[in-house]
């Protein structure tokens, strides 16, 4: 018994280590909150714990699929938004802190749809 409890702990460790680092903010730069980026909407997975929105964006730097990650769909929910206002192929604005690091990509901190809907 005590050898299993000795092999336990540092696993259970190991994983609650893995879990922090995946639910951490620190690869997004949380200070620029005014970062707009529009495109269409290639994926929208409104799912816990986190949103997955794959915009497709047209910029200086050419055409592409860029990914988000964003708050879960119970977050979105309580700020507006309801079944079938996002679909694929709907051009929408994110408002998004951006990766530290300068690549693609960022944290959702709102939606703005066409008609100006905002979530």
């Amino acid at each position: 018994m005590r050898k299993r409890l000795l092999l336990t702990i540092p696993l259970s460790v190991g994983l609650v280590e893995i879990a922090m680092a995946h639910h951490s903010a620190a690869q997004f730069d949380l200070s620029i909150r005014d970062n707009e980026i529009a495109g269409i909407v290639k994926v929208f997975d409104a799912a816990n714990p986190h949103t997955r929105i794959v915009l497709e964006v047209t910029d200086e730097k050419g055409t592409r699929d860029i990914e988000f990650e964003g708050h879960s769909r119970n977050n979105y929910y309580r700020s507006g938004l309801r079944p079938g206002m996002v679909e694929v192929g709907d051009r929408v604005t994110l408002i998004a802190a951006p990766m530290r690091d300068g690549s693609d990509g960022g944290y959702v901190l709102g939606v703005i749809l066409e008609d100006g809907t905002r979530f």
